[in-house]
């Protein structure tokens, strides 16, 4: 026993001279981490904090490499540890804040960085990360403010010129946006000065020139941050969805924590009824901003297909709070309510939607649900004779779709559109109205059309009207009835149809439903749901009137 007893203090002793002392352990992670051995340093770190847990600057260091491994969220922590030790150390704040934005945390980044400028608000690099998450987040004001004080100081940095240049153009404040784009524009073509170029453009509307401008910026550097999410969002406007989307997984393979290429995608992803693909895209947006009432109804959307009927009313009161004049939020809460059987708050929520649609008219969107439907005239394409609203409908209902051939959103409609006239022309009339070119290769040809191969000049007469409207019924098949708006389009103007667009008018001659017909406004299921309900029988409908009454 006494035998037994010696041998093991021997080995205790022998394993104890073996073991490595801290001051070791710490020249062994240095010496990894200086080879490129980071898996190993990071162990050795551990191993040495488990015997000098207070070591704020090793612990800082420990963060550095998770960093650099991608394990953010344990980098995170260890900065936390390191700053509960020296939080007066404007380094370990500052390393969070990076470990924070590296993991797509930015309000949690921003946060950190604001700290980091209060102890060193000299520090420029503080400065341009913290404007950079408010730029990401939104906050175009708190960019604008951060950084004119700043600009004074460095006149003539061009990172400040960019990201205010920006902050301005998103802002709406064009002209001051634009000297920031001249003084970048002085030191000669740039992609930073074709993407404010492209901005500026996009800010004020002009979608076809913004996107010229971004496809520039993007020969000249495709991997500046944010180009291709603003370039997919200007495809989208324009109605390229397919591009937009190619254009968004571009920009989240470089930066998978962009605000609008998640979101947009997710939208794109919603509409084609691919929840699996759209969910974690407005997780990651979400995240971003989480107030974002946006993400936050989109997030709804996909709970409700999902059928998650609690968790998207969770959502929607989240969106409802941040926004509570959001129509759109109200609209979908109603619903939401519906389907959970709560008839009083969908009621509540519905009367809500309607009070505020109605304070809130889309500008330059024609008639609103509710309104009377403009009379206009046209030119029935097969006789040729002129004809008007008044004897369209004869006193029932009437679908009225406005497009051309060359708009991509019409052409992708069209399928749905015909399934619909296939299954009511019997019971409702359909006519297309065929306006002006939505992309003619005189004024901007849509990169869809030219993926696709069509190209039509805008028609100078009415012959040529004539034409274009054949070949547009001939190559997607359509079969309702067909007019031409007038070379003057006036029958486009009152209805502010241009690109394309469907209304609905019932028995009374009232709009009842209107929609875009992009892939992401145009929804079929809601315009049959329409046609359904008016094209019942006059008797049935005041029936059904007088007992909801």
């Amino acid at each position: 026993m006494y035998r037994l007893l010696a041998t093991g203090l021997l080995l205790a002793g022998l394993l104890k001279a073996q073991t490595p002392s801290p001051e070791a352990l710490l020249q062994q992670a240095v010496e990894m981490q200086q080879r490129g051995d980071l898996e190993q340093a990071v162990k050795a770190y551990d191993d040495f904090l488990s015997l000098r847990p207070n070591e704020a600057a090793v612990r800082s260091n420990l963060g550095v490499l998770l960093s650099r491994l991608g394990r953010f969220d344990e980098a995170v922590a260890e900065y936390k540890k390191a700053h509960d030790l020296d939080p007066d150390n404007a380094g370990i704040v500052l390393n969070l804040g990076l470990a924070y934005y590296k993991a797509g945390r930015i309000p949690e980044a921003a946060g950190e960085f604001s700290q980091a400028k209060a102890m060193a608000p000299d520090n420029l690099q503080i400065t341009l990360l913290l404007a950079d998450c408010e730029l990401r987040m939104g906050q175009n004001a708190n960019v604008i403010a951060l950084l004119h004080p700043v600009e004074k100081q460095n006149p003539n940095n061009l990172a400040i010129a960019y990201l205010l240049g920006t902050a301005l153009i998103r802002d709406n404040q064009i002209e001051e946006g634009q000297k920031r784009v001249d003084r970048i524009l002085r030191n000669g073509d740039s992609a930073e000065a074709r993407f404010l170029l492209g901005s500026r453009m996009f800010a004020a509307g002009d979608f076809p020139a913004s996107v010229k401008q971004f496809a520039a910026a993007i020969d000249l550097n495709p991997n500046l941050p944010g180009l291709q999410s603003f370039y997919g969002q200007a495809l989208l406007y324009t109605g390229d969805p397919d591009g937009a989307a190619a254009a968004f997984q571009k920009e989240l393979a470089a930066d998978p924590n962009d605000f609008e290429a998640n979101l947009k995608l997710s939208e794109i992803l919603t509409a084609r009824q691919e929840w699996t693909g759209a969910e974690p895209l407005v997780t990651r947006a979400l995240r971003v901003r989480p107030n974002s009432v946006d993400a936050l109804r989109q997030m709804a959307e996909i709970d409700v297909a999902k059928g998650n009927l609690p968790e998207a009313r969770r959502q929607l009161q989240l969106a409802e709070k941040a926004s509570p004049q959001s129509a759109s939020v109200h609209r979908l809460l109603s619903q939401v309510y519906a389907k959970l059987s709560l008839k009083s708050d969908a009621a509540r929520e519905n009367q809500l939607a309607a009070a505020l649609e109605a304070k809130q008219p889309e500008q330059n969107q024609g008639p609103q649900v509710g309104e009377q439907a403009p009379e206009f005239s046209a030119i029935q394409m097969r006789s040729g004779q002129a004809t008007t609203l008044a004897r369209l409908r004869n006193r029932g209902p009437v679908l009225l779709v406005f497009g051309s051939y060359t708009c991509p959103n019409f052409r992708g409609a069209a399928d749905s559109l015909n399934r619909l006239y296939a299954e009511y022309k019997g019971r409702m009339p359909f006519y297309l109205i065929y306006i002006r070119e939505a992309h003619s290769t005189d004024k901007w040809q849509s990169t869809q059309n030219e993926r696709e191969g069509i190209a039509l000049p805008a028609a100078a007469t009415m012959d040529e009207r004539h034409n274009h409207a054949a070949l547009c019924l001939r190559k997607l098949h359509i079969e309702f009835p067909t007019l031409l708006d007038s070379m003057s389009g006036s029958a486009e103007r009152a209805y502010a149809a241009w690109p394309s667009k469907a209304y609905l008018v019932d028995r009374q001659g009232r709009v009842v439903f209107s929609s875009g017909l992009s892939e992401l406004d145009f929804k079929p299921r809601r315009l049959e749901a329409a046609i359904r309900k008016e094209s019942a029988p006059a008797n049935a409908s005041l029936s059904r009137r007088g007992a909801s009454q």
